[in-house]
This record gives C-alpha cells, sequence and structure tokens, in this order.
C-alpha cells in the first residue's frame, strides 16, 4: 500500500514537475520584450517564381538552416510579406528579369533595410551579376552549388540581416536615450541659465547695498559735525543735489504744534524764492501735515492735478516734476523735504533708494540736535527764601521737577 502511494506521489511530482517547467517557460516568454523575442523568433523567407523541384529543394535547405518558407509565384507578393510579416529573406528565381526585381527590391530596402534579397539559379555571367547587386541583391546562389555551399550562403545571409536588424534597433535606442538627453540636457541649460542669472542679481543686488551702505556712511560723516539747524541743513541739502543734480529744494520743519510748518531752508534752481513764496506757503500750510504722518516718498510726474486740488495759480509748477518725503525718527517727523524742477529733466528712479536710505540719517541728527538745544535752555531752579524750611525743601523739590 505504500508503494503504491510512493508511486502514486512520484507520478504526481513528475506531473507537477512538468506543468511547473511548462508555467516557467510560458512565464518568461510572456515577458520577452518585444525587440527581444523578434530576433529570438526563427527567421523568414519568401521564395518567388521557383518551380516544383526547386522549390523542394529550396524548401529543404532553408529547413536545414532553420528558417520558415514560404512559396509565391509573382514578385508582387513580395510587398504584402515584408509589411505583414517579420521578413528576414527574399529568395528571387533568376527567371525574374532584373526590370520586375529592381524596384520590388527598392521599396523592400525603403521598407525594411535589413532583409536580404538573394538570386538563385544557374551561374550568372558578370554583366547579369552587375545588373542584379545594382538593383539591391545581396548574392547569388548557384543552383548547381553543392548544398553545404547553399546552406553557408543562406546562413551567412540570416546572420547578416540579423545583425543589420540588431543594429537598426541599437541605433533606435540610442536615438531615444540621445532625445531624452537633448531634453535633459535643455531643461539642465535652462537651470544653469535660472542660476547664472540668479547669481548675477545677487551679485548686483550685492554691490548696490555695498554702495548704498557707502553713501550712507559718507552722508552720516558729513551731518554728524554740524550742531546747528542751518548748517545741517545746509550741508544735507548740498550733498543731494550732488546726487539729483540742480534742481528746486525746500526742506519745511516742524513747528509747536503737529500741523504747523515752516520753511527751514530752500534752494532755487530755475525758480527764485519771490516766485516760489505762494507755493511754498501752501506746501507748509496744506501738504507739510499730511506728508508728515505718512512714511511714503511722494513722486508727481504731472503736477497739473496736484496744483489744482491746492486751490492756487502755482505757474511755479507748470511742466514741473514734484518729489516729496518726511523725514521720521520714531514716531516724530522731524522734516518734510520737497524737490521739483521742469519735468525734461526728470529725477531718475533710483532716487527713491537713495532717499530712503539717507532720509532716516538725517531725521536722527535733527533728533540729537533738538535734544541739545532742549538741554541747553535748562537753568538752574531760583530757591524762593521766606524762612519756612520745610516750604523752601518742598520748592526746591518742584523746581527741580520742572526742570527735569
Amino acid at each position: 500500500m505504500s508503494l503504491f502511494n510512493n508511486d502514486n506521489a512520484s507520478d504526481n511530482m513528475n506531473s507537477d514537475g512538468e506543468d511547473a517547467s511548462e508555467r516557467n517557460r510560458q512565464h518568461n516568454t510572456e515577458h520577452v520584450p518585444a525587440s527581444a523575442s523578434k530576433s529570438l523568433a526563427r527567421p523568414r523567407a519568401v521564395c518567388i517564381g521557383f518551380d516544383c523541384i526547386a522549390s523542394a529543394r529550396f524548401a529543404d535547405a532553408l529547413e536545414h538552416v532553420g528558417v520558415d518558407s514560404t512559396f509565391e509565384a509573382d514578385i508582387a507578393c513580395a510587398i504584402a510579406h515584408v509589411v505583414g510579416e517579420g521578413l528576414d529573406l527574399l529568395i528571387v528565381c533568376d527567371s525574374i528579369s532584373v526590370e520586375q526585381l529592381t524596384p520590388v527590391a527598392a521599396q523592400i530596402h525603403r521598407i525594411a533595410p535589413a532583409v536580404k534579397v538573394l538570386v538563385a539559379g544557374d551561374a550568372p555571367t558578370s554583366g547579369r551579376l552587375l545588373d542584379a547587386l545594382r538593383a539591391g541583391v545581396s548574392d547569388w546562389i548557384d543552383c548547381q552549388s553543392k548544398d553545404a555551399e547553399i546552406y553557408t550562403r543562406l546562413e551567412a545571409a540570416v546572420e547578416q540581416c540579423r545583425a543589420e536588424r540588431r543594429r537598426d534597433e541599437r541605433v533606435v535606442r540610442l536615438k531615444g536615450i540621445c532625445r531624452k538627453l537633448s531634453v535633459t540636457r535643455s531643461e539642465f541649460s535652462k537651470h544653469v541659465d535660472s542660476l547664472a542669472e540668479g547669481m548675477s542679481n545677487a551679485m548686483l543686488d550685492a554691490r548696490e547695498r555695498v554702495d548704498e551702505a557707502a553713501i550712507v556712511g559718507e552722508f552720516r560723516g558729513l551731518i554728524s559735525q554740524e550742531l546747528d539747524v542751518e548748517d545741517l541743513l545746509r550741508t544735507s541739502l548740498q550733498y543731494l543735489l550732488t546726487k539729483t543734480g540742480a534742481t528746486n529744494a525746500a526742506v519745511f520743519l516742524p513747528g509747536s504744534k503737529p500741523t504747523q510748518f515752516g520753511l527751514g531752508a530752500y534752494v532755487h534752481y530755475d525758480c527764485p524764492r519771490a516766485s516760489a513764496q505762494p507755493l511754498l506757503t501752501t506746501l507748509a500750510e496744506t501738504v507739510c501735515p499730511k506728508i508728515a504722518i505718512t512714511d511714503d516718498i511722494v513722486r508727481f510726474a504731472d503736477t497739473e492735478q496736484f496744483v489744482d486740488s491746492l486751490g492756487i495759480g502755482a505757474t511755479v509748477l507748470d511742466d514741473a516734476e514734484l518729489v516729496a518725503w518726511p523725514a521720521r525718527h520714531g514716531d516724530e517727523c522731524m522734516g518734510v523735504f520737497f524737490l521739483f524742477r521742469n519735468k525734461s529733466e526728470p529725477f531718475a528712479d533710483e532716487l527713491a533708494g537713495l532717499i530712503d536710505a539717507l532720509r532716516p540719517v538725517f531725521a536722527a541728527q535733527m533728533a540729537k540736535l533738538v535734544r541739545i538745544h532742549h538741554r541747553s535752555n535748562f537753568a538752574w531752579p531760583q530757591v524762593q527764601d521766606n524762612g519756612d524750611e520745610s516750604d523752601d525743601g518742598e520748592s526746591d523739590g518742584e523746581e527741580w521737577r520742572r526742570a527735569a
């Protein structure tokens, strides 16, 4: 009983092993790439125009070298086989003329360059062999030669066809890789250009910051020596005019009230002070309080609307460009600046960055002068002698607090 079971087990194992081998073979075949399966498939040949005896001989020869064969009578049928099947060899009988073969061979080479066209028949003359080679024939097989010679010629033709097909497939793969590399290179070049542009912009920005820092340092060094308001305004305007060029400039300083401003300094270029006096008065009374509460740099390329809003006939600002800004220190406005000149000489766009860098320096120095001025006005408290020591002490404390 046990022996019977073992035999059955052995049979089952053999059966399972054969089934597993068959499944593995099918699995491997299913996962072979298209190009590889095409290369591994049996070669195919189409033979045209052979009689029964020649057809039987070439069928045996092709089968001997592992080539599947199909026989047709008409040369026109060759194109259909090339288009519809993976053809390797086209073997044509020498009874077909070169005139019939030439256009068919040319069309086959355009469709499938790797297909080899062979002629089989009697030994050719040199002239006929030359015409066949010009028509695109790869080899001429002499049917009078031995079978071993025919086998060798057929195997060589098949190998040459497969080698050229592998070469063409490799060329196609390389072209695909080249296209991908071209796209990658283009993207890489764009990234490099973007990085180069970013680095250039960063270097330009750094250079501008260095230049700005140098200008700020120079301006701070000049005005830090000025401990008088008039000298500070004069030095500040002189330095500003070296950067803006000749222009009309006015600086208004705040008074005791937040909305009160007075003219601190005026520089005339093409507009004398007498002509600009109504405008300066209006700017001090109307415009300065509005600008002082902002932190913006205002630019009027066309002052027509601005003049109309002021309600004055300010012919001084006709065809003029005007720039205004406050100089603030903390929450306090230390001055309001105005620049204006004919718009035929417009202010450069870079002026905004220069103003933004210099105005806090001016405001800080002006605040310093204000603190110095206030301290210089402090006086020692006056002690009243009324004979009451306690009263004297209280009076002294009150006066010190007022002084402080």
